[in-house]
């Protein structure tokens, strides 16, 4: 889509993408912004480039996307400029405020249909009718309501709506590790996710299908998307399973039903884990741990599923040139930027810093081939910011705090930033004869940006509309009722409240993306959960899980569907065998729900006694659901001599 853009626009795209980099780099590390500037940064950002990139067809159509982009930035630049004044005149606000509150609501549905569909955009249709018109609804869901223009003003300044929970979380979390999976692959990592696992199971019964599962685990914890990472994986993947020997269904069927775990693998897990931490207060350190057990017992379920279709077929891979511990010597730097952001995340550092901290040592880490080579200023001023901080701490622990907090007036952090980047701008003037490496370095730099930005566009554009439902739910008094609803329905069992989450999930992830379905569903479903015992982490994991189901769940299933268009395949069949191996994601929120320990919710005997016990038992749900124990009864019944 990029490729289609006029050369002009490119250079705008490219601008805003490095803009928005630099920005939250600078805003994770050395100053944060001010809360109008650090999510209105973001969203203008956001809207200008998907008006840019998911353009009209005919010229007199793209005429009205520049003067939508027009008024986009006169809305949003209207709530950054008056925050405190629209703050402070809350329920008086003025025509000019709800004007801009109109328009700004309405800006926001389109872009949602350009990017996400129609689907998207009828849902948010419909709860603005209901909070227009709540009078009228069922005595059940009834409310006092408002007119079109006083909703339009509650939903676009009040802090769950547009500029609310999902903007925040976009803005602190989601974009800086979209834009550390883009510098992590543009650093050739990617290859080593792959080679690796072949190297190690390639060769053995099901080989090409375990590589699969490996390396969508290892991706897919970075790429925050089941969708990317099946087309990104899978293309290698997939036709190597095909060649292996699985019938082309089944690799289709596999490769998104293991993408769709790295949505549960910390350390990123999707962006799902950002807003998990944003609306319980619970550490994100925290939620990764508690993560960390389930998401591999997902994959060693698909894992064990694999191993026994591949054993009923006897389907075995081929031996890599290179053995698995040659690869990991020679290429195990490719594992640091996981590192360092794990490490730093869960001895206390916020997850904005520890991405930052990734993505230089992504750059850090490109050096290593000459053709993966990445501008390494931003690397530069990260090394003296963090050597500035850790010196500072130092003094403060054995000299004492005066001492560091002197050290830090003399060398801030803001100083260090221009030092860095003046170090490199009279590197660049002397190295003259390095010239063509740095102009291939910077490239490389504004590439991986545009790669990431564009990545973020497909989330980023459900903002508007996810601040009409969350807002339009707030507003009614829904989310309480929904809750009650759900008990009800369910007669107070949980089997049944689950069931009842799952196709709400479903339903709402046909027309969604999963992470905003795991949102809105979240915001309805947990106080139901928690009403009846379950702890809130485990209650948000349980709605965080089942929001993943319309990947892989027939009738939409679009990660399925990306399987089986590389995999040339049937749809439907590819979509059925991907839900058969995915099935521990329905077995993973029962075990939230009823056993605390599989959340770390006990004494440290209990998660041991838990976790072995589901070891086992994860194993024998995967065997059981193979099928292969049928083959082996009737072939043990053919063996068997006649009486």
């Amino acid at each position: 889509m990029y490729d289609q853009l006029k050369r002009y626009e490119q250079i705008v795209f490219d601008v805003l993408s490095v803009l928005l980099v630099l920005f939250y780099s600078y805003a994770a590390v050395v100053q944060p912004a001010s809360t109008q500037y650090h999510r209105g940064i973001y969203v203008i950002i956001t809207y200008v480039l998907v008006f840019l990139l998911y353009q009209s067809k005919s010229k007199v159509m793209r005429v009205v996307d520049y003067i939508l982009i027009l008024l986009s930035i006169i809305c949003i630049g209207y709530w950054i400029l008056n925050f405190e004044a629209i703050n402070y005149r809350t329920g008086a606000e003025n025509a000019m405020d709800k004007t801009v509150a109109v328009v700004g609501v309405l800006i926001g549905i389109e872009l949602a249909r350009r990017v996400v569909g129609n689907a998207f955009v009828i849902i948010g249709a419909v709860m603005i009718l209901y909070g227009v018109y709540g009078p009228y609804a069922p005595d059940l869901f009834a409310h006092p309501g408002d007119t079109f223009p006083n909703l339009c003003t509650t939903i676009y300044y009040m802090s769950d709506g547009v500029f609310g929970i999902m903007a925040n979380v976009l803005a602190t979390y989601v974009i800086l590790f979209v834009l550390f999976g883009a510098f992590l692959e543009k650093s050739g990592a990617q290859k080593f996710f792959i080679d690796w696992p072949l190297a190690a199971v390639g060769h053995k019964i099901g080989g090409p299908a375990k590589v699969s599962v490996i390396a969508s685990g290892l991706f897919g914890s970075i790429s925050g998307s089941a969708i990317a990472n099946t087309v990104s994986t899978g293309t290698f993947t997939i036709p190597m399973m095909k060649k292996a020997g699985f019938r082309p269904h089944i690799a289709g069927g596999i490769e998104p039903a293991a993408s769709i775990g790295g949505m549960f693998m910390p350390p990123i897990m999707g962006a799902g884990g950002f807003i998990m931490a944003e609306l319980t207060g619970v550490p994100y350190s925290r939620i990764m741990l508690v993560g960390l057990f389930p998401a591999f017992m997902y994959f060693f379920s698909v894992f064990v599923m694999v191993h026994y279709e591949a054993k009923m077929h006897n389907i075995v891979g081929e031996r890599s040139e290179h053995s698995a511990m040659e690869i990991l010597r020679k290429e195990w730097f490719f594992t640091l930027p996981l590192v360092i952001i794990t490490i730093f995340m869960l001895t206390g550092y916020s997850p904005g810093y520890s991405a930052i901290l990734g993505l230089a040592t992504c750059i850090i880490v490109s050096y290593k081939y000459k053709e993966t080579h990445i501008d390494y200023t931003l690397a530069v001023v990260m090394a003296l910011v963090l050597a500035t901080q850790m010196t500072s701490l130092l003094l403060s622990k054995t000299v004492g705090p005066e001492a560091g907090r002197s050290f830090n007036r003399m060398f801030s952090e803001r100083e260090m930033v221009f030092a860095g980047i003046a170090l490199c701008v009279i590197w660049y003037a002397i190295k003259k004869e390095h010239r063509p490496a740095i102009r291939s370095g910077l490239k490389r730099f504004v590439e991986a940006s545009r790669s990431g930005t564009e990545n973020s566009l497909k989330i980023g554009a459900t903002i508007g509309v996810i601040g009409i439902i969350i807002g339009v739910l707030t507003f009614t008094g829904l989310v309480l009722t929904f809750a009650d609803i759900v008990i009800e329905l369910a007669g107070g069992s949980l089997v049944m409240t689950i069931f009842l989450i799952a196709l709400a999930s479903l339903v709402l992830g046909m027309g969604v993306p999963v992470t905003a379905a795991y949102l809105i569903t979240a915001v309805v479903a947990v106080p139901a959960l928690t009403h009846l015992g379950v702890n809130e982490i485990a209650a948000h994991m349980i709605v965080y899980w089942l929001s993943q189901d319309s990947n892989i769940t027939p009738p939409v299933c679009i990660a399925a569907f990306a399987g089986a268009t590389i995999a040339k395949a049937n749809m439907w069949r590819t979509a059925f065998a991907s839900f058969k191996f995915a099935k521990f994601l329905y077995l993973g929120p029962f075990l939230f729900g009823y056993v605390p320990a599989f959340s770390l919710n006990g004494s440290a005997m209990d998660i041991v006694k838990a976790f072995i016990l589901i070891i086992f038992g994860t194993w024998l749900y995967s065997y059981i659901l193979s099928g292969i124990w049928i083959k082996q009864i009737i072939a043990w019944f053919k063996k068997a001599p006649a009486a």
